[in-house]
């Protein structure tokens, strides 16, 4: 199958990693809404009209960087040990992988600081253009990962009557609900002109939530 963006993928190496790194930078830094499309072409070091010739629109350059991101992200996390398996799934403990699975995610601020920006910034992107895209995508990165993830894990240490998978669905809605939250809080912001989302406020109300689900689903001897 034809790949919409062949013209782009057939690019060099050094030429696409630039057009990327250009995206990522530029959308991390003012959200989609306002990110400059001219910027992110100069940076890249090609003309707006290439840009587009690559990709048609700004929405679809970005969602290609969300979709490209959620790749490399997945790699990371799937990356094997010597054993051949991601090195997360040695742990069995359920949280002790949830916790794995996200610190390699942010292994991506240290190897790649754009994109990490921009990761951070997408999934509270609130523009109507891409806002049900990126809802989409994530439910269906969502869905595809939880097989994987409860595969072999220490089902005994939950309390009787708890599912895993549903432990798993509760934390998914969890964050996509502090996600939204935040959202709101900057938008109703009149100081933050840029809609910042405190991410580091984010990370920990997440983990208060998580360690809270611990206290209740795990059996006493487990905690």
């Amino acid at each position: 199958m034809i790949s919409i963006y062949e013209s782009f993928e057939n690019l060099s190496e050094a030429k696409k990693q630039a057009i990327l790194n250009a995206g990522f930078r530029v959308f991390g830094e003012y959200g989609y809404s306002k990110a400059s499309v001219e910027e992110i072409a100069k940076e890249a070091g090609i003309s707006k009209g290439s840009l587009f010739y690559y990709f048609k629109n700004k929405r679809n350059f970005f969602l290609y960087l969300y979709k490209y991101a959620a790749h490399l992200m997945k790699q990371l996390v799937d990356s094997p040990d010597g054993n051949g398996i991601p090195k997360y799934m040695e742990k069995t403990d359920f949280f002790e992988r949830l916790e794995d699975v996200k610190e390699r995610k942010m292994k991506l601020a240290i190897l790649h600081p754009y994109m990490s920006s921009f990761i951070k910034k997408a999934p509270f992107e609130t523009s109507q253009e891409v806002y049900k895209d990126i809802q989409i995508i994530n439910q269906r990165l969502a869905k595809e990962r939880i097989g994987d993830f409860l595969k072999n894990i220490d089902i005994y240490k939950f309390k009787d009557g708890i599912d895993p998978y549903m432990v798993l669905q509760l934390l998914t809605w969890c964050s996509e609900g502090i996600v939204h939250h935040f959202q709101l809080i900057s938008l109703a912001d009149p100081d933050n002109k840029q809609n910042e989302v405190d991410y580091d406020r984010v990370l920990s109300l997440y983990d208060q939530y998580v360690a809270m689900i611990k206290n209740n689903f795990y059996k006493e001897e487990y905690l």
